[in-house]
């Protein structure tokens, strides 16, 4: 029967190079500007520069391409989700915790684009503890806005 059409496929838009540029560079400045909140936290033992980093970082993946990433921005999102796990678990800091979901998440979003499957594993694992110590259980409800 007739019930399932075949849906068509959208032909991709061939990329501008000089918009393919523009989001290289402004990616680039979001992952500088996450390595300078860094210091900057280091310093002051606070963790609002690292929550901003946290949004820098998500803000550079959306803009970078499979080319143009690399294995040291899952290297960041995961540290900086670890860091956040961290202080979230010694200070009872919830706002910490919860500002380490979107870095794991991130980590393992771009360790997946580069196959990177032992950053990936370790990141899935540091995001279920996150959950569990947030009180939500990932694994029971799939459609729970909180399942990794």
């Amino acid at each position: 029967m007739g019930l399932f059409r075949k849906a068509k496929t959208p032909t991709p838009r061939p990329i501008d190079p000089d918009l393919a540029r523009a989001d290289a560079a402004l990616a680039g400045l979001n992952a500088e500007m996450a390595a300078r909140l860094i210091s900057l936290a280091s310093k002051t033992g606070q963790i609002e520069p690292l929550i901003e980093a946290v949004e820098a970082m998500s803000k550079a993946n959306a803009l970078f391409t499979h080319s143009s990433i690399t294995e040291d921005h899952v290297r960041i999102q995961k540290a900086l989700g670890d860091t956040l796990l961290k202080i979230g678990r010694k200070e009872n800091d919830r706002r910490a915790l919860e500002a380490s979901i979107p870095a794991y998440r991130g980590a393992i979003t771009v360790a997946s684009m580069l196959g990177s499957s032992q950053l990936r594993s370790s990141s899935k694992k540091n995001l279920a503890l996150a959950h569990n110590l947030l009180g939500h259980d990932p694994v029971a409800d799939i459609s729970s806005p909180f399942a990794a």
